[in-house]
């Protein structure tokens, strides 16, 4: 690490000046050195009562973001002009203009001691690496701080993007991504000497982030302050957007005096993958939380496997340290836990299961129902992925669900995290009846198809936020030496329960 911590930009999702001023109070509380208030997603009009923001103890970043650079404001350089000459005349300790649109004239805008400018460039996904590596270098007036942002792939940051900057110190300089990978410069920007970082309101504010590749300021905050030096975690999988896992890892951390920094990364195939991992662990990575379709390499790539990975013959829990990537499944732990308590609560006879689906949930699924001696039947779309498993497992191959009769149905397929994979699932009916309950892998799920058939069956339904608690708190043991408290488990269940 070199140089001192970048200043926090905290992006407002603001829309007039009412909400701007109540999201100040909370960005300034929350960590924030700088706050950005973005004046393209203004309401018509808004802009007349500019002055109402003043005075201000924190200070404020004006942008007007295009619609050709990804945002909604105008594109022609007049009207932008008169539009930054207006926000110009209050005191924004900086102003956001754009290199492509609003130079010359912006250089007018700079009033020594008062104001200076962020010039900025916001990239397409195809940009070549020539024009990013000229974009990076593009001068700017004196004191100004050049931003260059771009969507971008883990593996093509790793590969093209990072080996493009220009050394520490030679101007002032922000580069960030947005899509898959958008969270890693923002945690690595001290290793970067980046003046400054641009993150988001704190999770769970009830306002969704301008960029979603934004780390909420309280994460970031506590995460610079320790010098940017201590441990990082990620979920990796495809798609990792909806994750609840940086939110429970963050509470967790925080409660027990740690200031890592969790974060998601989307990865599309096993080889970007498995080529981003030395970046990873040589970029100060301790652990990863695996989902889907994930699992199976994460196995793979691992030089030591733990009992619950071996047992499962898939991992989604690796512990990037000492030289090692070892592996571990904590979906096991979290599916035995839930079975064995849905079997001394007497909501469920232990007698037998049947499961539905052939991925990694699946494989826990089955191994757990292979340790507490269950019979376990299980349906795949792929009749060969069913007796794959059947013999991998000693349960039994269904290929029609009126073969079978089980006591619980646990399902353990991507269907209800997106509306479109509904039509894949079979008729549960047959399985579903009074007395018999189903639970599902998918956590807050968007479409409401599983929760419809219990309930025509006149029996529970039951998502998976209590198994992705669990699995969290056991990666979270593995990581830190002591699982969560009773009572921090009871309060991440009532924060993602439905």
């Amino acid at each position: 690490m070199t140089g001192s911590p970048p200043a926090i930009v905290v992006t407002l999702p603001a829309r007039t000046v009412v909400e701007a001023r109540a999201q100040l109070d909370e960005a300034s509380r929350s960590g924030a050195d700088l706050i950005e208030i973005r004046f393209d997603r203004f309401e018509p009009g808004e802009i007349d009562h500019v002055a109402d923001l003043f005075p201000n103890p924190h200070p404020l970043v004006a942008t007007v973001r295009s619609r050709a650079e990804g945002g909604e404001g105008p594109d022609d350089a007049r009207t932008r002009g008169r539009l930054l000459n207006e926000l110009s005349r209050h005191p924004f300790r900086w102003i956001d203009v754009e290199l492509a649109r609003d130079f010359p004239a912006a250089e007018t805008l700079f009033r020594a001691g008062r104001s200076a400018l962020i010039v900025s460039s916001h990239l397409p996904a195809t940009v070549s690496e020539a024009e990013w590596r000229r974009q990076l270098r593009a001068a700017v007036p004196s004191g100004a701080i050049r931003k260059v942002v771009v969507p971008a792939s883990v593996g093509r940051l790793l590969r093209e993007l990072i080996p493009a900057l220009p050394p520490s110190g030679e101007s002032p300089l922000v580069a960030h991504t947005t899509g898959a990978s958008g969270p890693l410069l923002r945690a690595w920007s001290k290793r970067f000497d980046f003046p400054l970082v641009y993150a988001s309101l704190p999770g769970g504010n009830g306002s969704e982030p301008v960029e979603p590749s934004q780390i909420p300021v309280d994460r970031l905050r506590r995460f610079l302050d320790s010098g940017g030096a201590e441990p990082l975690f990620a979920v990796v999988g495809h798609p990792v957007a909806h994750s609840r896992s940086p939110e429970l890892h963050a509470r967790w951390m925080q409660d027990g005096g740690h200031a890592g920094l969790y974060v998601p990364l989307d990865f599309e195939s096993d080889a970007e993958f498995v080529d981003s991992l030395p970046f990873l662990i040589d970029g100060g990575f301790l652990g990863l939380n695996v989902t889907r379709p994930l699992k199976p390499i994460a196995l793979e790539v691992a030089s030591r496997v733990g009992p619950g990975a071996a047992a499962c013959g898939v991992a989604n829990t690796l512990t990037l340290a000492s030289g090692e990537v070892e592996a571990e499944n904590t979906d096991l732990s979290a599916i035995l836990h839930r079975l064995e308590e849905l079997r001394s609560s007497g909501d469920w006879d232990g007698g037998s299961l049947g499961v539905v689906g052939a991925g990694g949930a699946a494989r826990a699924t089955l191994a757990a129902a292979g340790s507490l001696g269950v019979e376990a039947h299980v349906w795949a779309r792929r009749p060969e992925a069913s007796e794959s498993l059947a013999r991998e497992f000693g349960a039994h191959a269904i290929h029609r669900l009126t073969d079978a009769r089980p006591s619980l149905v646990v399902h353990a397929t991507p269907v209800g995290r997106e509306t479109r994979e509904a039509s894949s699932l079979p008729e549960l009916g047959d399985w579903l009846r009074p007395g018999v309950p189903l639970l599902d892998w998918v956590y807050a799920p968007a479409e409401t198809v599983l929760r419809a058939a219990a309930a025509r069956a006149h029996t529970t339904y039951e998502d998976g936020s209590r198994l992705l608690v669990y699995q969290a708190a056991s990666s979270y043991g593995i990581w830190w030496g002591e699982e969560p408290s009773p009572g921090q488990v009871a309060d991440a269940l009532r924060g993602v329960s439905p």
